[in-house]
């Protein structure tokens, strides 16, 4: 769960980083997801492997995983867990020799930042004809309730051009135009999780994306106050809403 742009964000949030992501029962759940769509006879290239959590899961289920990143920071966790099997690099500039990968994974990655036609372009070079890239995008299926709707609005005026969506939608054309088919989407996992209007306030008090999704400048933080604002003036701000998510994986190909 890891990017590569904004490494000095990565850096600063990296002691952090896995236990305000959910830790390794999430990562675990991702592992999961990914897990059966791989060969485990092939090893795996994690690109964007950020703390190597999830890397760490699919080693524990018998994959031979190699990461990169771009943050010393987060790799550095990932080097404790992985050993030797990490370096830093740009997603962009794949130190990867062409054709050679026959499976790669990503997790939350295109969301945070990089040049996403560099990385289809390079994902698209390193891998051998019929090889795959399976992506777990950041954003899901988003709750629908009163406060999705309300950050999914936020979201949508910080990001006018949909630069930082990783939705199917959006990364199809992409992936053709750099060479990689999307097959579909797999492995769908529905969640739920309870939060309050308040604690999501609080959340957004402290920067809405911070370290994947940096929010400066005033017209941001204007956009941030009135969202923490219609927070708290839901019905019953301090009452728990139940929330439903799911993560899936959309499968890429590189055409035979």
């Amino acid at each position: 769960m890891g990017a590569s742009s904004g490494t000095a964000e990565f850096d600063a949030i990296a002691p952090g980083y896995d236990e305000s992501r959910g830790g390794t029962a999430r990562a675990a759940g991702f592992a999961g997801q990914l897990a059966p769509l791989l060969d485990p006879a092939l090893p795996v290239l994690d690109i964007g492997v950020g703390t190597g959590i999830v890397a760490a899961e699919l080693a524990a289920r018998g994959h031979r995983v190699h990461g990169l990143d771009l943050s010393p920071g987060m790799l550095a966790r990932a080097r404790a867990r992985l050993g030797d099997r990490v370096a830093v690099a740009d997603a962009g500039r794949l130190p990867v020799r062409d054709g050679v990968v026959g499976q790669a994974v990503s997790t939350w990655l295109l969301h945070a930042g990089p040049d996403r036609r560099a990385v289809f372009s390079e994902v698209a070079r390193v891998l051998r004809p019929g090889g795959r890239w399976l992506v777990i995008p950041a954003g899901g299926v988003r709750p629908s309730d009163d406060i999705g709707r309300l950050v999914d609005a936020l979201e949508d005026r910080l990001d006018p051009e949909r630069t930082r969506r990783d939705d199917p939608e959006t990364l199809a054309p992409v992936a053709a135009s750099n060479g990689l088919v999307l097959e579909g989407t797999a492995s769908q996992r529905p969640t739920t999780f309870r939060v309050t209007p308040r604690s999501m306030a609080a959340s957004l008090a402290r920067g809405l994306f911070t370290g994947a999704w940096p929010v400066t400048g005033p017209a941001a933080e204007r956009l941030l106050a009135e969202t923490r604002e219609r927070l708290l003036a839901l019905p019953d701000p301090d009452r728990p809403r139940v929330r439903e998510a799911a993560d899936f994986v959309m499968v890429f190909r590189k055409e035979s």
